[in-house]
């Protein structure tokens, strides 16, 4: 069995690069999805900035059209979703 050591990480196989994608790409998803039921309850004005909220949909859609160009599941899924999700943040916050 090969030790894992940080050198081995960087030099892993492709399947592993897009598993740890999914993973961390599931992190900021999840941080969306946080800030998308914060501004769902809040009472009051958002203090999302307009540049955050479109900045990061244009991001977000980059990196889709990238993983999809590229054919690289993980960035196609994490994307995706947050395009959805950022999306979805700036929808509540102008409505």
């Amino acid at each position: 069995m090969q030790r894992l050591t940080w050198s081995n990480f960087l030099t892993s196989s492709e399947r592993h690069w897009d598993v740890a994608g999914i993973l961390f790409g599931a992190i900021a998803g999840i941080a969306l999805l946080g800030q998308l039921i914060t501004e769902m309850n809040r009472h009051g004005e958002s203090t999302l900035s307009m540049t955050f909220l479109f900045g990061y949909v244009v991001v977000f859609g980059f990196w889709l059209l990238y993983g999809m160009r590229f054919k690289r599941p993980a960035i196609i899924v994490t994307n995706a979703v947050c395009l959805f999700l950022q999306s979805w943040i700036a929808i509540v916050v102008l409505g």
